[in-house]
Formats: structure tokens, sequence, C-alpha cells
């Protein structure tokens, strides 16, 4: 039997269980050389010079329930345990708290198969309290194209919907992958939305002065250049969004780009070209027939 057979038996069993987490009122059986071989927090809980004599440790923790605490120890014991979109960002707080780098890379790594049982923006937002560690942050952008079409930069938190932080609205125009479906022109309505709803949040009057403002720290990031002209004609200029010598440069190269475009549209014979009454297709003129009366 292998050593991870052994302490996955050890798990379900408890047998000659040492030491005892009492998490809601509901008490987990564990093994001390185990957890202290495996995180140098827990080490301390249960050796250090405050640890209870009775090895009764008391886990008050509004991040993280019974079966969560569960799972978390399954890690410990076996290198695996069930990560799903209910319980990964509590696995993730546990396996910093407790400094269990592995489970923290595991969790990390599992997030994009998550997607869109929940929100790729708000575990970008929680990866930014844990300063980006194992890039989750960028692992959960990647993700956002294929989920955020048609959707804010918002997410779901304890029964109410927020907007994602400025810090994460930075790193979505800064890192966020672009693709023909989710273009240039839609992560700017993104963050236009999102200037906007900073506005009701502030209970400011949503104008010019105040939408240039907040929006102003994005500016450098998004490419301008690949938006479509009717934005940059209508929200971008009528806000003014952006420097004046920039959106010049945008429509001369709008301009420049079409003529371009046009130069390369092979020219139309139009002698040559017949309608017929049912279709706008371009047909061959019939050949003229030559008939030959016999001597």
């Amino acid at each position: 039997m292998s050593l991870i057979s052994i302490n996955e038996k050890l798990f379900e069993s408890k047998e000659d269980s040492d030491v005892t987490f009492v998490i809601d009122n509901m008490e987990l059986h564990a093994h001390q050389f185990v957890l202290i071989n495996r995180s140098t927090v827990l080490k301390a809980m249960i050796k250090g010079p405050l640890a209870p004599a009775n090895q009764v440790h008391h886990i008050s923790d509004p991040q993280a329930t019974y079966d969560d605490f569960n799972d978390f120890l399954k890690f410990l014991y076996t290198d695996k345990c069930e990560i799903t979109a209910e319980n990964a960002e509590a696995l993730l707080h546990l396996s910093h708290m407790y400094d269990v780098e592995h489970l923290f890379e595991a969790c990390v790594n599992i997030l994009p198969t998550l997607f869109p049982k929940t929100s790729p923006v708000k575990f970008a937002e929680i990866g930014l309290l844990y300063e980006n560690k194992y890039d989750i942050v960028k692992k959960c952008l990647n993700e956002v194209p294929f989920y955020l079409t048609n959707s804010l930069l918002k997410y779901p938190i304890k029964n109410r919907v927020v907007w994602i932080s400025p810090e994460l609205v930075l790193e979505f125009v800064k890192h966020c992958p672009r693709y023909p479906s989710f273009c240039e022109n839609i992560v700017f309505n993104r963050v236009f939305e999102w200037v906007k709803g900073q506005c009701e949040g502030r209970k400011i009057e949503i104008n010019s002065k105040n939408l240039k403002e907040i929006f102003a720290p994005f500016e450098p990031y998004i490419c301008f250049e690949k938006m479509d002209i009717k934005i940059l004609s209508s929200t971008v200029y009528e806000n003014e969004l952006i420097p004046e010598k920039r959106l010049l440069k945008c429509y001369h190269d709008h301009f420049v780009g079409n003529v371009k475009a046009q130069k390369f549209v092979p020219p139309v014979d139009v002698a040559k070209v017949r309608y017929t009454p049912y279709s706008r297709i371009p047909v061959r003129p019939r050949e003229k027939a030559f008939f030959h009366s016999e001597v």
C-alpha cells in the first residue's frame, strides 16, 4: 500500500487521531504528524507555546465552512481534493492562510475549467488580493472574452452584484486578450459602462468632465486606432476622452485605410455587365448568333 493510500485511509477512519478542530460547532479529527509536516502555520498552532494542552483548536473563520476545512485537510493527507466553483474561493483562502502553496497552485490551475459556473472577473479580483500569485489574474482575464462578450464588468458577492475595482479595470485593459468576437470596441464599451457606474456609485453627475476624469488612467492602454469610427465620432469625441491630437490621428488612419482599401477593388467594365430582371448578379452578354444560308 502506498503512502498516499495509507494517508487516505487515516483521513477517512480518523483512527488514532490526536488533534481536533472545531468549526461551526462540529469536530474534525486529524493526526498531528501529517499536519505539522504539510503546513508551517499548523505546526506552530499544534507545537507552539500557545497550543492548547488538549489539542482542541477552535476555528472561527467567516470565509470557510466545516466542509471547506474538511476538504483542506483532505488535501493535506492525500495531495488531492475536489475543487469546485463553490469551494475554490475558500480553498484559496485556507491554502494562503496556512501556507500550503501546492494547494493554492492547484486551485489556480483548475480555475479556467470552473467558468462559467462562476465569474472569471470575481476570481481575478480575488487574485489581486493574493498579489497575482501563480498568475491567477492573468489566467482569469484570459477567459473573460469567452464569457463577458455581452456582460458588464460586475460579479456577484453576498447576494448582490458589484463592479470590479479600478485596479482590476486597469489589468483588464492592459492584459485582456482581444479577438474578433472581443475586439477593442467591446473592451472600450465595457470600461465606459464601468466609468458611468462609478459616477452613479459616487452620486455625481454623468457628464464629460467626470467621465473624462475617471476614464483617464485607462486611456493609454486602449487602442483607439483599432476602434470603430462611429464610436470615436460619438462617445469618445463628445466626452473628450482622449487628447485631440490622438483623435485626429485615429481619423487620419481610418480615412487613409479606406483609401488604400479602395485601391485594391478591381474596376468593373460596365459595358460587359448585364443584369437580369431577377438578379443583381452580373452575367456575360450573349454571343451573337451567325446564320449562313445555304446556296
